[in-house]
């Protein structure tokens, strides 16, 4: 199976709208004289959308991958069990190390994508209708579920209304007052997992898993037959998100946890706030599909913006950890030896969104002389050698045990 571009550009794109909106929230204040900056790189420049995006391509890429090695999928369960053990260990290690012990059970997206590649094993085995029932029944229960919790008092004791866009559309969008630091007990940290983290299985999980639809009916040819009814379900659910966001801002009190008319809210996820991520990733996919894949590719070399892509692409994980370990780790040594806390007082968000645009560019130059090491040291570099240990050659289809998939 040839190279998807779309893959390759949707996870760029998730990349640099990550980046855009982590140097602002850790090195400016909210409470800053310039509230629509941090607004766009909070919120617009990516920030809400990019997490949705990385992990809806947990899922397609994961049935993209298993065919491009067996042409079916093919009983690989102990490589995708270690892999998805390895990426939720270095999630770990990386809130240890980079963010520090404080953070460390705040369930990270890493963490995440390394739980969710292992329940995508076993969607293996269920139809695609099945796997669209369980997102549905996982959406209209999470809510339900929260509202047994004090999910507030995880995140600083309430949720506050989002500066600039509050000023024409009060009460539509939240924040929390703190960002989530983990609970106080075991129990609570295991919840934090399943439930009240940062990206916890409820309701993240549908996101790779309507990736996991999407890879299969991409693997089956058949996704551009789905294309105009894919548009017409994501603009359907993005409009519902809104508009539910809409309704929830009119109806004080505002319960953006255990609601169902909610305003919009990241962290947590607000029940507005999924239906829009999942409508805007579904639209967005499908027009860069048809953009980039629908059509034979040129024989022409790819151009600038294509080899950009596929480069961050290529370098995900490793883009991912160090851009954090750039500000994280100098900060914390400041702060160790008793320096001044810099931590979301550094600078101002402009001058922070100004540093991000710098680091994206430095990374292209930096990851192709990268390449020429043949990636040596790099995170995805370590990964492969942690799954080579139990790699072996795929089975030719028709020969050996395999599993074949249903497709509807």
């Amino acid at each position: 199976m040839k190279r998807v571009d779309s893959v390759d550009v949707l996870r760029a794109l998730a990349l640099i709208g990550m980046v855009l909106c982590h140097y602002p929230i850790y090195l400016s204040s909210s409470e800053g004289p310039e509230p629509m900056v941090y607004f766009l790189a909070n919120h617009a420049l990516g920030g809400d959308f990019a997490a949705s995006w990385f992990v809806f391509l947990v899922g397609v890429s994961q049935v993209l991958s298993a065919r491009k090695r067996a042409g079916e999928l093919a009983s690989d369960t102990g490589r995708v069990l270690l892999r998805g053990a390895a990426i939720f260990v270095m999630g770990l290690l990386f809130l240890l190390l980079v963010q520090g012990y404080e953070e460390l059970w705040v369930w990270d997206i890493l963490t995440f994508i390394g739980a969710a590649t292992v329940v995508l094993l076993f969607c293996r085995l269920l139809t695609s209708r099945a796997l669209l029932l369980i997102c549905a029944v996982i959406t209209v229960i999470t809510p339900w579920l929260r509202s047994w919790v004090d999910l507030a008092a995880l995140y600083g004791g309430g949720f506050v209304n989002v500066r600039w866009i509050s000023d024409y559309l009060p009460n539509f969008l939240f924040d929390p007052v703190q960002d989530y630091q983990g609970a106080p007990t075991f129990l609570g940290n295991i919840l934090g997992f399943f439930l009240t983290g940062q990206f916890p299985i409820l309701p993240w999980i549908i996101f790779p898993i309507v990736g996991f639809v999407i890879g299969r009916r991409m693997a089956e040819k058949r996704f551009a037959d789905d294309t105009p009814f894919l548009l017409i379900i994501g603009m359907l659910l993005a409009f519902m998100g809104l508009f539910t966001a809409y309704g929830g801002s009119l109806r004080p009190p505002f319960d953006v946890v255990g609601g169902y008319l909610t305003p919009l809210s990241f962290y947590p996820q607000s029940f507005s706030m999924g239906l829009f991520l999942l409508g805007v990733v579904l639209v967005l996919f499908t027009v860069l599909w048809n953009i980039f894949d629908r059509q034979p590719a040129p024989d022409a070399p790819p151009g600038l913006f294509m080899r950009y892509c596929r480069q961050f692409s290529r370098y995900s994980l490793t883009i991912y950890i160090t851009h954090f370990a750039l500000f994280f780790i100098p900060l914390r040594v400041i702060r160790f030896v008793g320096g001044p806390d810099y931590f979301h007082d550094l600078t101002s968000p402009t001058v922070a969104l100004g540093l991000a645009v710098v680091l994206l560019v430095v990374y292209y130059p930096v990851l192709k002389l990268w390449d020429r090491f043949d990636g040596t040291f790099s995170f995805e570099w370590i990964l492969a050698r942690v799954l080579a240990r139990v790699s072996r050659p795929a089975v030719p289809p028709g020969q050996g045990s395999a599993v074949r998939l249903p497709a509807k």
